[in-house]
This record gives C-alpha cells, sequence and structure tokens, in this order.
C-alpha cells in the first residue's frame, strides 16, 4: 500500500520549479518509504517516461559505464542498452540506492548540466557518506531529509483525514476540545506510539490487524539497523550499535540522561564523540545535547557530554521496551493502546516528541539549572528548549493528567529578562481558557 506522504509536496515543487538546475537526493534511515513515494511520484507525473536504477542489485557493468562521461550521448546509449528501456527528452531518471554506486552520484553534476532528463537520488545514511570518500560531492545537489511517518500521516492512512484536520482547526482557533473526543484522539496517539511510522509496519498491521504481526516486521527492521551499525563499528572501531542497544535502559530510568560512564567507560572522549556524529548522520538517533545559557544561542553553550538519546522511531523504542515481556504481545499492545497498563509513559512520550520537533526541522535541546525559591537550591530540567524565528520555546513532557510545573515557573523567574513560550505537553484535553500552557500529545504535531 502507498501512503499519502508530505515529502510529496517537495517533490511536486522540485518538478514545477521554473529553474531546473539541480537533482534531489532524498536522505534517510532504511525502510522509511524513500523508494515506494519516488517511484510513485514518477508514475504520477512522468507516466512511463522515467528509468529506475536500484544500485543495490545492478550489475558491475552497468556501474562501469560512470566512470567515463567524456561522450555523454554514447553514455547514454549505453545506460538504455544496459537497463533494457529508453526514456524521452524531459523524462525522470532515478538513482536508487546510490551510495552502491559513488560515481553516479559524481555524474549528477554533468548529467544535470546536460539538462535533457530530471533526476532524483535515494540513499540510506548509514553507508551514503562512507562511499563518498573518493569522489567530488556534485553542488547540484538539493537534499531532502525523510523521517518515518508522522501522527498526521498516520490518521491519513487511516483515512482519519477529519480528526487531522479537526485537531488543526481547534488548535488554530483556540478551541475546546470535548472529554469524549479527546478520549478517542488519544487512543489514536496512543496507537501510533504503538505502531510507529515506519510504513511496512503500519500496512502489515492494517492488513492483519494484528500486533504481533506488525513487532515481527519491526523486530527485523531493527535487526537491519543494528546489523549495519556492526559492521560499521567493525571498521571503524566506533561504538554505534552499543548506544543504540542502550537506549531502551537509559529511557528506563529515572533520569533519561546518557552518562558516558555507564555507556562505554574504557572509550576515549574522541571515539565517542565520533560515534554520536555517525549515529546522528545516518538519522537512527535523535541526540539531544544539553546547554548552559538560555540568555544566548543555544548551539553556542552545548555541552557534548551531555545528551539525551532517542530511537528514529517511537514504534520500534516501544518493541525494544517490550522485548522482555511474556504473554500475549497483542494482549499487551492492546493495553497499551487502552491505557490499560500499569507503566510510566513519561520517555515514550518524550521520545514522540523530539521525533516530531527533529521532523519538522527544528533541533531540539534540554536544560538543567539550579534555582534558589527562597527555601533552598533545588536542581531542575526542562524537557526540550529550541529556537526558531529567534524565539525560544520551553517544553515539558507530561504523561499525566495532574502534573506541576515547577521547573516552568524555575526557568521564568530564573531568566526574567529573557522570553520564553513555554508549553506542557500532556494528557490532558485542550482548553485554552482553563490553561494556555497545556497542549495534549496528540496536538503537539500541529503546533
Amino acid at each position: 500500500m502507498v501512503f499519502k506522504r508530505k515529502v510529496y509536496s517537495q517533490l511536486i515543487e522540485w518538478k514545477e520549479s521554473t529553474v531546473k538546475d539541480c537533482a534531489l537526493l532524498i536522505e534517510g534511515a532504511r525502510r522509511i518509504g524513500k523508494t515506494t513515494i519516488v517511484k510513485e511520484f514518477a508514475k504520477n507525473y512522468y507516466q512511463e517516461n522515467y528509468l529506475y536504477i536500484d544500485f543495490k542489485i545492478a550489475p558491475e557493468e552497468l556501474k562501469k559505464i560512470f566512470n567515463d562521461l567524456s561522450n555523454i550521448d554514447s553514455f547514454f546509449v549505453n545506460l538504455f542498452l544496459m537497463c533494457g528501456k529508453s526514456i524521452e527528452k524531459g523524462g525522470l531518471v532515478i538513482f536508487d540506492e546510490v551510495q552502491y554506486c559513488p560515481k553516479a552520484r559524481e555524474a549528477i553534476k554533468y548529467l544535470v548540466l546536460d539538462s535533457r532528463f530530471d533526476y532524483i537520488e535515494t540513499g540510506s545514511l548509514i553507508s551514503i557518506k562512507e562511499n563518498t570518500k573518493n569522489i567530488q560531492i556534485p553542488s547540484e545537489e538539493r537534499k531532502i531529509e525523510m523521517y518515518p511517518m508522522d501522527f498526521e500521516e498516520f490518521l491519513w492512512a487511516n483515512n482519519d483525514y477529519y480528526y487531522a484536520d479537526f485537531v488543526k482547526t481547534c488548535y488554530n482557533e483556540e478551541r475546546i476540545i470535548d472529554n469524549n473526543i479527546h478520549s478517542a484522539l488519544m487512543k489514536k496517539f496512543r496507537m501510533y506510539m504503538a505502531i510507529g511510522g515506519m510504513p511496512k509496519v503500519l500496512d502489515v498491521f492494517l492488513q492483519t490487524n494484528s500486533f504481533l504481526e506488525a513487532d515481527k516486521i519491526k523486530k527485523d527492521i531493527i535487526s537491519l539497523y543494528k546489523d549495519d551499525l556492526r559492521k560499521h563499528d567493525n571498521k571503524y572501531g566506533t561504538s554505534c550499535e552499543l548506544l543504540f542497544n542502550s537506549i531502551p535502559y537509559q529511557l528506563s530510568k529515572e533520569s533519561s540522561r546518557f552518562f558516558v560512564s555507564t555507556i562505554a567507560s574504557e572509550k576515549r572522549a574522541s571515539q565517542l564523540e565520533k560515534t554520536l556524529f555517525d549515529l546522528s548522520d545516518y538519522k537512527l538517533v535523535n541526540i539531544v545535547y544539553n546547554f548552559t545559557n538560555p540568555a544566548s544561542f543555544f548551539e553556542l553553550t552545548k555541552e557534548e557530554g551531555l545528551f539525551k538519546m532517542y530511537c528514529v522511531d517511537t514504534g520500534l523504542l516501544v518493541t525494544e521496551l517490550l522485548k522482555g515481556t511474556t504473554g500475549d504481545i497483542n494482549d499487551t499492545y492492546k493495553k497499551l493502546v487502552l491505557d490499560d497498563i500499569n507503566y510510566n509513559f513519561g520517555a515514550i512520550f518524550e521520545s514522540l516528541c523530539c521525533q516530531i520537533l527533529v521532523a519538522k526541522g527544528i533541533k531540539p535541546f534540554y536544560h538543567t539549572f539550579k534555582y534558589n525559591d527562597g527555601d533552598s537550591e533545588k536542581r531542575y530540567e526542562i524537557d526540550f528548549m529550541y529556537q526558531t524565528n529567534l524565539k525560544s520555546y520551553a517544553i515539558e513532557v507530561k504523561s499525566t493528567k495532574r502534573f506541576e510545573t515547577k521547573s516552568l515557573s524555575a526557568l521564568k523567574n530564573k531568566y526574567k529578562n529573557n522570553r520564553f513560550n513555554t508549553v506542557v505537553v500532556s494528557t490532558k484535553t485542550f482548553n485554552p481558557k482553563e490553561n494556555e500552557q497545556n497542549i495534549p500529545i496528540y496536538m503537539f504535531p500541529f503546533m
């Protein structure tokens, strides 16, 4: 099944641009639907006038023709002969899994300048960077980052267009949400939390209505990621798999911060820094760093050694968290969706909020600080802080309907000369007249 994806509108915008001076490179983790959406776009906008090449399975003879572009006409003759298909001028050429043919990516510069065809590349970041060391990266590329399906895309896939529009309207017009509708929306959001945003997982669930079958696909994806990370570690001496495996444990603790000593005490700081850089660059995790000074640009006072780490897709995280449970996994998932399970959802909700921010192109941080309220000095922590359009935002994530916001109050009192847009993301219904700071978690993606 092909699901409606937001990245599709970016493909259309590129196609309809009056100045076509670049190829598109769609980057992202494996299994998030890059190939599917590009093929769907090609069928709809180019009909049969497109050529698809999957370099992961392409023969070496085909890859070798990219070594020589001195005669561009001969190059295309050979390309079409090898692929068994030719296309007319104005058609689309798709280089799927382009990391397996670095010379094809380097050739983009000359192919775009030739201007007879359009070009889209896709690549999984776990290996795209590794295979570009000996080539010249073309400047004629426009990069688009793609992520797992977000909550709105999840609603679309379930034909819940009404709910998606309803939540956006309520937020924009500050409408109170009825408790019954709120309960229905929370159930849908917990379903998204349980299934996650990997298209194949959702497809299997919609076909079978089985959490067990969906969980099997998630385990396959996790295994695929870990295999990739293990190969990377063996080649470069990093600890990517170790950190990736540690995410469920770290998030299950009272503090979700990673402590380097508990992860790789024997590893040098420089090696750990490279590990974090690679994990982040490959889009398999979302790393959130602590920073020290909210009165400045957050990036300037980032602390490299203090960070939180979340899985790229919370559905995969749920599978990892449930790995050690016994009994009927279908029953466990149903209880998860119905909120009928004795579990602290704080870390999972945090992971979801981080996933939402990153998919919006926002770089979140977290902030720890001390503040004396007159009685004693206490330590506080703000779950997420970020800056956009020269505004600073402070987000607290609460997994229950009853909560306190002492940390936000302490932040505003300590930094009185700074203005923060403060938001509490929780399971409470939306009532702007009662508490303008509170946003139900299912509304956060539309904020």
